[in-house]
């Protein structure tokens, strides 16, 4: 077998290049190759193994043994919340995490959308308000000095000590 950057040739054994550093592809080798390397596979993927690499010794490690814990998706609602407060991070992690973590990608993806549509709702409920508001002050129908007397009496009566 060779490798498909360098096209140095390979041991049985070789899980990357000694020559370039590439990771051996072997699930595109067939027949009798393949059966090979599914015979010998205890061999060599049982522990760390080093390689050669521009003159330094390199170790890669065996990702998938049952040392391996992997990642734990666990789906929390406090990446929703999270997404929800946060929607760009919401966002960011659902991309990064929809293939290795998938409930918890799912929880931020959600509480992204729903953060993004809160926002929305307010941004338009504020915007109406406003124009009411607007259209009330521009008709005549609605006076800002009944809000400024109820004000200055509140302000008179902090100062002053007086509870409400």
């Amino acid at each position: 077998m060779y490798c498909r950057n360098c096209g140095e040739q390979l041991s049985d054994y070789d899980r990357v290049c000694p020559a370039c550093g590439t990771p051996v592809d072997r699930s595109s080798v067939g027949g009798a190759n393949a059966q090979n390397e599914s015979a010998n596979r205890t061999t060599y993927q049982d522990g760390p193994q080093t390689y050669q690499y521009n003159g330094a010794e390199h170790q890669t490690y065996n990702y998938s043994g049952p040392e391996y814990q992997g990642s734990y998706d666990s789906g929390s609602p406090g990446w929703g919340v999270l997404g929800c407060c946060i929607p760009l991070v919401g966002l960011i992690l659902f991309l990064v995490w929809k293939d290795s973590k998938p409930r918890s990608a799912k929880a931020a993806g959600i509480g992204a959308l729903i953060g993004v549509i809160a926002i929305a709702l307010f941004y338009v409920m504020f915007l109406i308000l406003g124009l009411s508001l607007g259209a009330l002050v521009s008709s005549g129908e609605f006076d800002f000095s009944e809000i400024e007397d109820i004000l200055d009496e509140s302000i008179r009566m902090i100062v002053n000590g007086a509870t409400f």
